[in-house]
């Protein structure tokens, strides 16, 4: 019995509960813990066909209804065309299940009113019997086993309904497991106060993916960023609010970057924005893009709910804008260093040239953007950063 499972950096996106990040290179196997447990249910229960579902956090509602389950993990003659496939979480036996929190099972799903026929016409399946358990993490529902037709028995027994529904309760120990263990490697890489990355993890990244973009020939984008007048808000408000408006622009910059781009916090009010396989004009509007966000934005605009003394609604705005620096492999490393560069040597030349053009920003005025790969002078001395 072959088990299909999707990849690790998207299981990590259901087992965060969170949006998806590119960026996620963790070496824990996550998709062998659901191909385990789709062959423990297989043991016990032999059958021609089974899914496991995992509801999208990115598509979860207040309602449950109104979210999307996904096939993670599935095997049998359709796997291959199931996989991923996202449907509806109130659709059929598996979205009852979801949305109730209850197993279920059918014997004669041609004449059940909640059996979805779509799959069946779809793929040229005929589903004889199903039997479903939802999959709960903290008493919440997070999706459903599924198995369908019974290769031992015309069908499936109430007996074989509770031992499904005891195994998902007992299963669901090992993906709490799989969650906080993933969490865990998630926080090791976070700056604690906005919540991107950290240095450590940008260094480790952009050193992968230079390697990456030398031996595929692609271009790869590097964004400096630093606040201009943040030192104002720390004398005015205090550093309590200081943090705040850190922790908030680490908010927007995750809601407003690609992707494929990967956001760190350097130190202080300093960032570094990778963006692989970008071009110098794409590395250039995205950094646009953050510069005219950070200009425009309003910062604690509303009471933090969790400790609205300290941090009240202030409204901050006009006040904070960022000095940026770009700089490319393709048009300011490879000139320098030749076509075949040591990758470290790449990267650290990569990182210099846009912090250098941060730099000349500042020096130039603020709240601009300079690329390296501009003939403006680039050696400059230092402007004080505040």
């Amino acid at each position: 019995m072959r088990i299909h499972c999707i990849d690790n950096p998207e299981l990590s996106h259901f087992l965060k509960r969170e949006p998806r990040s590119s960026s996620s290179t963790d070496d824990l196997d996550l998709s062998a813990v659901f191909r385990d447990i789709l062959e423990r249910a297989n043991d016990f229960l032999p059958s021609e066909a089974g899914s496991i579902f995992i509801a999208d956090p990115v598509m979860e509602r207040d309602d449950p209804a109104a979210g999307e389950l996904v096939v993670i993990a599935c095997f049998g003659d359709k796997a291959p065309q199931l996989l991923g496939l996202g449907l509806f979480a109130d659709t059929g036996i598996a979205g009852h299940v979801y949305v109730g929190g209850e197993a279920y099972i059918s014997s004669r799903p041609e004449e059940d009113p909640l059996f979805f026929h779509g799959l069946d016409s779809t793929f040229g399946f005929t589903t004889r019997s199903v039997v479903c358990a939802p999959l709960k993490v903290e008493d919440h529902t997070i999706g459903v086993i599924e198995l369908v037709n019974h290769t031992r028995g015309a069908g499936y027994t109430e007996r074989d309904l509770l031992l499904l529904e005891i195994f998902a309760q007992t299963i669901s120990a090992s993906i709490v497991n799989a969650i906080e263990a993933q969490r865990s490697r998630e926080l090791a890489k976070r700056d604690d106060l906005t919540g991107l990355f950290n240095d450590r993890l940008l260094h480790n990244s952009l050193s992968r993916i230079i390697e990456d973009s030398l031996e595929r020939g692609v271009d790869c984008g590097l964004i400096f960023l630093d606040l201009d007048h943040f030192k104002t808000i720390n004398d005015c408000h205090g550093h309590l609010i200081g943090s705040r408006v850190l922790h908030e622009l680490g908010a927007t910059l995750r809601q407003i970057l690609p992707g494929q781009a990967i956001a760190a916090r350097y130190g202080g009010d300093e960032f570094v924005i990778v963006v692989p396989e970008a071009s110098h004009q794409e590395v250039y509007w995205v950094a646009e893009t953050v510069r005219k966000n950070v200009e425009s934005a309003v910062f604690l605009e509303e009471p933090d709910p969790a400790d609205p003394v300290n941090y009240p609604a202030l409204r901050i705005q006009g006040v904070i804008t960022c000095s940026i620096g770009i700089a490319t492999l393709h048009a300011d490393v490879l000139p320098r260093l030749g076509k075949q560069p040591h990758p470290a040597a790449a990267k650290n030349e990569l990182m210099r040239r846009a912090d250098e053009s941060m730099y000349q920003a500042k020096e130039g005025g603020r709240n601009r953007i300079v690329a390296s790969w501009s003939e403006v002078a680039r050696h400059i001395q230092p402007a004080r950063r505040d």
